[in-house]
């Protein structure tokens, strides 16, 4: 544990706040009120005590109902806010929260302060990173629709959004998809190229704005998932855009995944300045029912790295069997198993491209996780048995020659479950002291309910019965790796799975990055996530126990007593 006195921490990305602090224990002390400040750019303070949704035990709370946290005080020392904007400076003043004869009481002057911190996808160097919302999915819809809401409310909500398709999409796809909408209209507006190779390309307003750039637009489109020759899992896209831009299909079928979800953008076409990667697909799934992520460089080498091996992906063939057109010839796989390395302004970067004949990639990650002496922090969906999600695993083994007993771990990996075609979550959390795993279907989360003061979310049945499966799939798609991001900080992302297949088999980036504040905004992103399965496999491990799960205060100090693993976490986040 950190010092004993008071102290409290604040951490930000472009759209939540992760807090910390630690007190020493108080006597008749309920938990603890949050009291956010925003600071206006002319010295103006805007204060608002945060609410919170969970209240006492008999206090007959209504679904939605909240209040604030001065009533019903948080019994907990990490919370997340997710009410904040980019470009807003905040600070936080957390305060103890005391049951007198007359009721409880709190005093600011007794509080710890946090802050402030910039709400901003801005990592300096021209760096930005970006998420989406995807896994807010089914709480942000039920606190659309009034209690006990049937299939007509469902459809009522359903048709109102039509009425402003926006309204929901813009919410789900987050500051993510609203930057790569607008990257696409930037390059309309200035006359820009733009280079892109993707995976899939569904969503009908990214293909209307590939359209509209007309033969600025040069794309390399795989095959989807469709492994079956013949068959194109983007073909509506591609039949579309046929004869307005510059395209060229990548159809690697049974080799492989064309994976890559990159964009490059040029001043003219020999004169890239821009790359934007990560875990997001182009279609709508991707933008606002998946938790992914999305990284944008503004470096001019970068962008030509990115370029460079574009026009490899382009002109990548060789004659197969019966004269087949093949992919992965001798140029491309030549280029991928040499690294690329440069520097964005102090940030140092270095790009894997796949796949390749070494498996170097997977080398060089594997190198930097057994490096890290503090933290790895994790966000994977479907690593194999064979790539990074071991490596990782083998720090906290004691059979192993790289284990770190006090190395500090957090982490998701979501993987569709075979045995159900795809219709289930495994959900696997990764720490030190303890590993959960828990299945969910793939609507997630499945929804909480019979749970006192909490909205019931809508559950997978509302979604695939009521509302016909219109909404998605919520699942973390995100691939991140952070390590050491107080001391040494490294990040780890692109469209690599961390697996041995994205290594040996698909067309994929994996891009390292040394930034500390980069590292902050993806810590953030992570813990936040790491929170929220965290609860519901707490959930699922109370049902399989037939024991009636925590819905509710304390009235008692009591609820101060913790355990090591939260010690742990405040020791790391405290430090």
């Amino acid at each position: 544990m950190p010092d004993p006195g008071p102290v409290a921490r604040a951490y930000a990305n472009g759209d939540d706040v992760f807090l910390a602090w630690a007190f020493p224990r108080i006597e008749n002390c309920w938990g603890f009120a949050i009291q956010r400040t925003n600071v206006g750019q002319v010295g103006a303070h805007d204060q608002t005590m945060i609410h919170n949704r969970v209240g006492f035990g008999g206090d007959d709370a209504k679904p939605g109902e909240h209040r604030p946290s001065t009533d019903w005080p948080f019994q907990r020392y990490t919370w997340t806010d997710h009410d904040v904007d980019e470009g807003q400076t905040v600070s936080y003043t957390i305060i103890p929260v005391v049951k007198t004869d007359t009721g409880l009481t709190h005093q600011i002057a007794d509080g710890v302060t946090a802050g402030p911190v910039l709400v901003s996808a801005d990592a300096g160097d021209k760096i930005r990173a970006y998420f989406n919302r995807g896994v807010l999915l089914s709480q942000f819809i039920a606190r659309r629709l009034p209690p006990n809401f049937d299939a007509h409310d469902l459809e009522n909500l359903k048709s109102e959004l039509a009425q402003n398709d926006d309204q929901l999409r813009r919410f789900l796809m987050g500051q993510l998809g609203a930057r790569l909408l607008r990257l696409l209209d930037d390059a309309k507006t200035n006359g820009w190229h733009v280079y892109a190779a993707l995976y899939e390309l569904e969503d009908a307003e990214l293909v209307a704005k590939l359209q509209a750039l007309g033969r600025n637009a040069h794309l390399v489109l795989s095959n989807g998932s469709k492994k079956k020759r013949g068959e194109d899992g983007n073909k509506t896209a591609a039949d579309k855009l046929a004869g307005s831009i510059d395209l060229h299909r990548r159809m690697l079928w049974s080799e492989g995944l064309g994976h890559n979800k990159f964009l490059v953008l040029a001043h003219s076409e020999s004169e890239p300045f821009a790359v934007w990667t990560g875990s997001t697909n182009w279609a709508t799934t991707g933008l606002c029912t998946q938790l992914n992520n999305g990284l944008l460089v503004e470096d001019d080498g970068l962008a030509q790295v990115f370029l460079d091996q574009w026009k490899l992906l382009r002109d990548d063939s060789r004659a197969g069997r019966g004269g087949v057109a093949m992919h992965f010839g001798p140029a491309l796989l030549q280029s991928n198993d040499t690294p690329k390395a440069g520097h964005a302004g102090t940030t140092d970067w270095t790009v894997w491209f796949t796949r390749t004949t070494t498996g170097h990639d997977m080398e060089a990650a594997a190198q930097l996780i057994n490096e890290a002496e503090h933290a790895i922090l994790f966000l994977m969906f479907e690593p194999g048995n064979s790539g990074l999600r071991q490596v990782v695993e083998a720090r906290l083994s004691p059979a192993s020659t790289t284990f770190e007993p006090n190395l500090y771990v957090r982490g998701v990996v979501n993987t569709l479950h075979p045995a159900t075609h795809g219709k289930t979550v495994a959900v696997d959390l990764v720490r030190q002291d303890k590993a959960d795993s828990f299945r969910l279907d793939v609507i997630e989360p499945e929804g909480v309910t019979d749970l006192a003061g909490w909205a019931t979310e809508v559950t997978r049945k509302d979604f695939l019965e009521n509302l016909g499966g219109s909404i998605g799939h919520a699942i973390i798609h995100s691939k991140v790796l952070i390590l050491d991001p107080f001391t040494k900080p490294v990040v780890i992302t692109g469209s690599h799975n961390f697996s041995h297949p994205a290594s040996a088999n698909n067309d994929e980036n994996l891009v390292i990055l040394r930034n500390a504040r980069l590292a902050e905004r993806y810590a953030v992103n992570v813990i936040s996530n790491y929170q929220h399965y965290r609860w519901r496999a707490y959930l699922q491990d109370s049902a399989r126990r037939h024991r009636k799960p925590w819905d509710h205060l304390v009235k008692s100090a009591k609820w101060q007593r913790s355990d090591a693993a939260s010690n742990r976490d405040l020791a790391f986040w405290l430090r």
